[in-house]
């Protein structure tokens, strides 16, 4: 899973940060730096305290002694260019808040080349930002989800006759399992992912859209040019002139001094 994420994902998202837009009429710029927030620190009660006061309580996070806390905002929020019409829609006879917009400049529908449903796009008033909707039949998570809907977007697109589109009002809070990021670590292993912790918020409306997200990574930090013994190792007593050790050992971790 890591190795997925680092060959498929990693560097479109370092390229994403400073990125122009390939969907659209016209191509824009898009800084995504300034839709984010971040937090390093080693003590847990603060890291804590920041993702409160950005509205993210409850995170729970604690650091062990030497470690340090990485935390990470993202919110974007999204007007549509013409706001929609609140409008009760029903599915499976189940009656739910939705939305009901009609065909025109700033709602286009796509058919998509070999997928079974159209796929809708909505324009909104912030510069170069759309909101896509489009049907799927079965479910994905973790990176899968994200490599499903690039793909979607790559694909090839006829128009779509339509009159008006409804779908159901959407408001979610959900935690995602990021676990496959645990033990990740850069060049030389002095730095390590011990815990990640990642929560997601989807709000949609007939006014608009807000995409947010939080994400918490506990590390294993050194100070740069250290190196921590961590696995068994040999002590070897030395002199200069001598062709056998005197005295050899290999401690492990059932020799090594626990702290009181």
């Amino acid at each position: 899973m890591q190795r997925k994420y680092l060959d498929e994902l990693h560097i479109k998202a370092s390229t994403d940060l400073n990125a122009k837009s390939k969907w659209g009429d016209a191509a824009s710029s898009v800084n995504l730096s300034q839709y984010l927030k971040g937090k390093v620190t080693s003590d847990a009660a603060e890291l804590n305290a920041w993702f409160a006061e950005n509205d993210w309580p409850g995170m729970d996070i604690t650091i062990a002694p030497n470690g340090l806390g990485v935390g990470s905002i993202f919110d974007l929020l999204v007007d549509w260019q013409n706001v929609g019409k609140k409008y009760s829609v029903y599915i499976d006879q189940v009656r739910y808040e939705g939305v009901k917009m009609d065909k025109s400049a700033s709602l286009n529908g796509y058919q998509l080349q070999g997928y079974d449903y159209p796929m809708f796009e909505l324009a909104t008033r912030q510069d170069g930002w759309r909101v896509f909707l489009v049907e799927t039949d079965k479910s994905y998570t973790g990176m899968d989800l994200t490599t499903r809907a690039v793909e979607l977007m790559e694909l090839s697109r006829q128009p779509y006759d339509f009159r008006t589109l409804q779908f159901p009002q959407v408001d979610f809070e959900a935690d995602v399992n990021i676990k496959w990021m645990e033990g990740m670590k850069v060049e030389g292993g002095l730095f390590s992912i011990d815990e990640a912790i990642k929560k997601v918020r989807l709000r949609l409306d007939d006014k608009g859209a807000r995409a947010q997200s939080a994400v918490a990574m506990i590390t294993r930090s050194l100070p740069m040019g250290v190196y921590s013994l961590e696995r068994p190792f040999f002590v070897i007593f030395w002199h200069e002139g001598l062709t056998l050790a005197p005295f050899v050992a290999i401690s492990a971790n059932d020799s090594w001094k626990k702290a009181a």
